[in-house]
């Protein structure tokens, strides 16, 4: 008996001790958080007013730099389109409500219509025909470029699409997930224009790669690699040799993993429970904290930039606060 007492009470004082320890480690959690600013909080410009607008209320203009006339895509939904005049937002029209009100390709009203915009061509054509926009999925951390000016991207986090912007000539990078240095990025959209090569079949060299070209046709780049040993010569637009390349290219070797195939990183902030922010990383200067709806993650800038909270991104340290 003596003995079951003395196990049960080793039991008891074990039980104890971890319970204890339990609650300082839960103390030392909470207090290791930094509660993220309330909406109305005044954070000099930090926070996107809620509910967000990637069309209307953020500081990033999606026609600004964009010519009067030119159409953009509307990002999650393929029909719609973005009229864009004087650098900013003219209108926003659909082509399958154009279609249904005065229809033009749909003359059967017993078939199915679908009808989406194409940014490449400027029209409104079939969807089956139209190279859309991605879409955010439910709970991945991703991006996807927006427009033909190399700077403007998407980020996608649980569903969400939030406009970004790259500042100071940097380009956004959609092996990376995030704004680099334009060495490091082949933006060559503008280069495979629909419109001056309708039908002709353009290749062009890799700024970045060596082995690597794009050939555009009907308005689009499509990425190449050469075979090990060869690189790409735009005298015959072909792979060869090496050594029958003329490519100075130094191609730095750096070890940055996209956003969408790298393990989330918890932010250690208390996100506010609905809208968009971003808030500079309580340690880092490299990294900082981005929130959607209550759910956090700290995501890092491209080594040798900075998180910048006037741009809400990174920038080269002598443009922080410009």
């Amino acid at each position: 008996m003596a003995r079951c007492a003395l196990s049960r009470m080793n039991w008891r004082t074990t039980l104890f001790f971890l319970l204890t320890l339990l609650a300082v480690y839960s103390a030392r959690s909470e207090d290791d958080l930094v509660v993220a600013p309330a909406p109305d909080d005044d954070t000099d410009g930090e926070v996107i007013e809620d509910p967000y607008d990637m069309y209307n209320n953020t500081q990033i203009n999606v026609c600004r730099n964009v010519a009067d006339g030119v159409y953009l895509p509307y990002v999650g939904d393929c029909a719609k389109y973005i009229e864009c005049r004087n650098g900013t937002i003219h209108e926003i029209g659909s082509c399958q409500e154009n279609e249904e009100n005065s229809p033009y390709l749909c003359q059967d009203p017993a078939l199915p219509c679908e009808i989406g915009f194409d940014p490449v061509f400027q029209v409104c054509t079939w969807r089956s025909e139209v190279q859309c926009l991605p879409t955010c999925e439910s709970f991945a951390l991703s991006s996807f470029c927006y427009d033909n000016t190399c700077t403007k991207y998407v980020l996608c986090y649980y569903g969400r699409p939030v406009l970004r912007e790259c500042h100071d000539n940097l380009q956004y990078n959609n092996a990376t997930d995030r704004c680099d240095f334009p060495q490091y990025v082949d933006c060559v959209a503008n280069d495979c224009s629909a419109t001056n090569q309708p039908e002709n079949i353009i290749y062009l060299a890799s700024k970045a790669s060596c082995n690597k070209y794009f050939v555009c046709s009907n308005g689009r780049p499509w990425e190449q690699e050469c075979a090990p040993g060869l690189a790409y010569n735009p005298a015959c637009e072909c792979c060869d040799f090496e050594e029958n390349v003329n490519c100075s290219i130094n191609a730095k070797v750096r070890n940055i993993k996209p956003y969408s195939r790298s393990p989330l990183r918890r932010a250690d902030v208390t996100c506010p429970q609905e809208g968009v922010y971003f808030y500079p990383h309580k340690s880092r200067k490299d990294a900082y904290y981005y929130c959607v709806d209550g759910r956090g993650v700290t995501l890092d800038c491209t080594p040798g930039l900075y998180y910048d909270p006037k741009v809400q991104d990174c920038r080269e340290l002598q443009n922080i606060g410009l």
